[in-house]
């Protein structure tokens, strides 16, 4: 969701996220060990009222050069308590168990969520992504962590730190093996702004080769506490109906039947973490998250909306039930999770469960946070690393190809087989917040979106993108998408066909390894995936000079088709390449 993504990335993430990635390019300080805690066993004292005691632990079982970066509902940001990294909260060789070693941590009254970030204090360097722990009256009072696991657990784990991803236990749809997603804003797709104006655009997104439409929320929005003339789409008034402004139920399931009979899949974006203030369940005070005063409060940044408190089990299954509604009625294919960390993995758990008794559902969840979402509930996650570590990162010029290499790398070993990011240069949150892609990226923006579809992900393409997209849309009021230019359109449309045509492409398990190539050229990043004989050979220069480079093939090389080339060329064992600046060359072969 657009607000609570740009205070977010405004406040910590985005600065936190660059500040990691540039101490990688740094060479690394030999940290002080804390003595081993092998052998120890020591239960720890009662957790401090007010407090939540998070347990930590590293197969070394050396502690003293760790810490925790914490934001949200704590009483002492890390941001408060010093610079980058030193203002963690450091691990107390003194508070340890035979589990590993904790902190107990002070938050803040009414506290509602914790954020944290596993860091060594000695050099920034981040271990795994950024967490999130959800809080209630009630608890959780302690959460346990491992080293080279993304997962927050409600109970002590069994097993020593791995480090090794498991297999996805959440189902696949065989039709979501090759496919990419289009992003649609309502509103703003057409002067409009209705289900029956944008459905006319359906033949040129066909012919663009999208084949699962995500629509933002088309619930109704709140009036009370509304933002702007319009409100925001994610101020949710009543999960079984349709923004009249869009039209008429009937018109979004003869939408729903249209695309569905052209070959596309429907997404819905739900928000599942609050709702508006005049929802008919604001009624059910004990559905919601309240302050010491007995009053519902609104989720951080949000005034617009109020939290729902997943502590009550009839919400929960009222909001399962609004789900499966739409599923069963209207036949939509599948769900994008709103902030999806912002309610309890059980919950995803069991609403997915529901869902895949009446079909194969795909779920997207709007977070890199919870690895754990993807294991049962989610298919594919938000690839925020890889926007905010890399992508905005190669236009000044920090990153080589040994910077992507190791990132993509560290990642795969986080998720489950078969589950994998979701890629994008823009969505609704970035263009509304941040800015255009033009703005982001200047005259890499195509190089980013070459970068998008070729490594391992299902890559995202956002209204008005295969338009050159040049204006922030508003994001409360009506800004309608300027369409005369799709010169872009045949660009994602190549991207797009070269992704489905081959194999090696294909989203997780479906598509082929990543294997890196060596290069001579620190700013050229050479790879090549492959899958039952089907070959993809990728390489992209991540400088705004022109760069010659000898890549080496060695078994790769062959006759290969020159996607934007389109022509046929052979690559040697050894070649040199020369690549203009932001540029990039992607060749395909079948055996």
């Amino acid at each position: 969701m657009a607000r609570r993504f740009k205070a977010f990335t405004a406040s910590v993430v985005a600065v936190l996220m660059a500040a990691v990635f540039m101490a990688g390019n740094f060479a690394y300080i030999q940290p002080v060990r804390a003595a081993s805690l092998e052998g120890v066993t020591q239960a720890a004292g009662p957790v401090p009222d007010g407090s939540l005691r998070v347990h930590y632990q590293r197969a070394d079982q050396q502690y003293g050069h760790m810490g925790l970066w914490l934001w949200g509902d704590v009483k002492t940001p890390s941001e408060q308590a010093g610079n980058w990294p030193g203002g963690a909260a450091a691990f107390d060789g003194n508070q340890t168990t035979s589990y590993g070693a904790y902190l107990d941590i002070p938050l803040k009254d009414n506290a509602a969520h914790l954020n944290f970030i596993v860091v060594d204090k000695t050099n920034g360097v981040k271990e795994g992504g950024d967490k999130y722990v959800a809080l209630t009256a009630s608890g959780p009072k302690e959460v346990w962590i491992k080293e080279g696991s993304d997962e927050v657990y409600l109970q002590e784990p069994s097993g020593p730190p791995t480090g090794g991803p498991e297999d996805s236990q959440a189902n696949f749809p065989a039709w979501s093996q090759d496919s990419v997603i289009y992003e649609v804003n309502v509103r703003q797709f057409t002067k409009e702004g209705t289900f029956a104006a944008f459905e006319a655009h359906l033949p040129r997104l066909k012919e663009l080769g999208a084949e699962i439409l995500w629509l933002m929320p088309i619930h109704p929005i709140s009036q009370e506490k509304r933002v702007g003339t319009l409100g925001s789409y994610y101020s949710v008034a009543d999960y079984k109906a349709v923004n009249p402004e869009f039209g008429t139920m009937d018109d979004f399931q003869h939408l729903v039947d249209k695309a569905h009979d052209m070959g596309f899949k429907v997404m819905l974006d739900w928000v599942a973490n609050h709702t508006g203030w005049d929802h008919p369940w604001i009624q059910n005070k004990s559905w919601y998250v309240t302050d010491a005063g007995g009053n519902i409060v609104a989720p951080e940044g949000w005034s617009d909306a109020a939290e729902l408190n997943y502590d009550n089990r009839d919400m929960r299954a009222a909001m399962i039930d609004a789900m499966v509604y739409w599923v069963r009625e209207a036949d939509i294919d599948g769900f994008r999770a709103d902030f999806a960390s912002g309610a309890p993995q059980d919950f995803w758990e069991t609403a997915r469960r529901e869902l895949d008794r009446i079909k194969p559902v795909y779920m997207l969840a709007e977070d890199d946070t919870q690895i754990g979402l993807l294991r049962q509930a989610f298919n594919s996650n938000y690839n925020m690393g890889l926007f905010y570590n890399i992508m905005k990162q190669i236009p000044g010029g920090g990153v080589s190809a040994a910077d992507v290499k190791a990132f993509l790398e560290a990642q795969a070993k986080k998720y489950p087989r078969g589950a994998y990011p979701m890629n994008y240069i823009t969505n609704h949150d970035a263009n509304s917040w941040e800015g255009t892609a033009s703005e982001m990226f200047g005259g890499a923006e195509n190089l980013m979106a070459a970068l998008s579809f070729t490594v391992p992900s299902m890559p995202l393409i956002y209204s008005g993108q295969e338009a050159g997209l040049n204006k922030r849309l508003q994001f409360f009021e009506k800004d309608e998408i300027d369409w005369s230019d799709l010169s872009k359109q045949d660009f994602y449309k190549r991207l797009i066909q070269t992704k489905r045509e081959n194999p090696a492409l294909w989203n997780g398990n479906a598509g082929g390894p990543i294997k890196y190539l060596a290069a001579d050229d620190g700013q050229v990043l050479a790879f090549e995936r492959e899958k039952d004989g089907n070959k993809v050979f990728v390489l992209l220069n991540l400088s705004g000079t022109a760069r010659t480079a000898a890549v080496r093939a060695g078994a790769s090389a062959g006759r290969y088709y020159d996607v934007f080339g389109q022509s046929y060329t052979d690559i040697g064992a050894e070649q040199s390449f020369t690549l203009a600046p932001w540029g990039y060359r992607i060749f395909a072969k079948s055996e």
